[in-house]
């Protein structure tokens, strides 16, 4: 999962985050034998404006089967509860936010596997975590 809002200004930032989703998505679907336990997950850590048919838009810019990817928000105490948790740090300014970037890999037992911290993470690397995290599932 990883955490974003739809209006960032900053390219290597949260469309960044959602570009390297989309390729996560390309490989893992295309890979031979790969796992089919896995899902990708957008918050979107502003629900005032990322409303539901707001995500949907954002969302249609990506290549993707809901099955395996969703942009989501909440409520905004959930928000916060959800990202402490992590280590994510947001602050509104102005019309923007200040915030890091967080990407969390939850392996197939529902425990988290790792938190990647920042944005030069590839997609290479995401796909290489969740295969082992699905791999924890079996047996």
């Amino acid at each position: 999962l990883t955490f974003f809002y739809t209006r960032c200004p900053f390219p290597n930032f949260c469309p960044r985050m959602s570009k390297n989703f989309e390729e996560t998505y390309e490989q893992l679907t295309k890979l031979p034998g790969g796992p089919r336990n896995w899902h990708l997950l957008s918050i979107s850590f502003d629900p005032d404006n990322d409303t539901p048919a707001v995500l949907r838009i954002y969302a249609s810019k990506y290549q993707f089967d809901p099955k395996h990817w969703d942009f989501v928000t909440g409520k905004m105490i959930d928000i916060d509860a959800i990202t402490e948790q992590f280590g994510m740090m947001f602050a509104r300014q102005g019309a923007n936010f200040d915030h890091n970037l967080r990407t969390v890999v939850i392996d197939a037992r529902g425990r988290i596997q790792r938190i990647i911290i920042g944005n030069t993470w590839t997609s290479e690397e995401l796909v290489a975590e969740l295969v082992k995290a699905a791999a924890k599932g079996k047996g």
